[in-house]
């Protein structure tokens, strides 16, 4: 961004931030001018992995749900404390959420006031789906961490 006065002529000293026009600008057929579409990509890529991570908890819990929650109290950590059913559950509606909100927002890209609110209610539900997995890492590493190398 360029910093400039807003007038030459003027006593004031107050300065103005002007943004340079970018190559990623974009002048849509309604008029609209979309600025920063490279920017606003990033948001939209994260959904995309997010919908893949629910889609990935909701193959792995149908297939070793029932073994995490009856393993052992640790394996259990990745049910959220032997729900596993809950989990899938709450994945698949969060994954189904995400599928509709794409086609809806054109790929996550045009977002009305509506929209923005499923999308993050979805993404609330995506996080409580992930959260038992991110801490079964963070046990994990937490654990090599502490305890060093198990067999020698």
């Amino acid at each position: 961004m360029a910093v400039r006065r807003a007038n030459s002529l003027s006593t004031r000293r107050d300065l103005v931030l002007v943004r340079p026009s970018r190559s990623t600008d974009n002048q849509r057929s309604d008029g609209v001018k979309q600025i920063g579409s490279r920017i606003a990509s990033r948001p939209a890529t994260a959904m995309w992995f997010l919908m893949a991570a629910d889609l990935a908890t909701v193959v792995w819990m149908y297939t070793v749900g029932s073994w995490l929650d009856h393993t052992s109290k640790f394996t259990a950590t990745a049910t959220l404390g032997g729900h596993h059913i809950i989990l899938l559950v709450i994945a698949a509606v969060a994954f189904a959420t995400l599928a509709t909100l794409a086609v809806l927002t054109d790929g996550f890209s045009q977002v009305t006031p509506r929209l923005a609110l499923a999308k993050n209610l979805a993404c609330i539900l995506s996080v409580v789906a992930l959260t038992g997995f991110i801490a079964l890492i963070l046990a994990g590493l937490v654990s090599r961490v502490l305890f060093g190398q198990l067999r020698p």
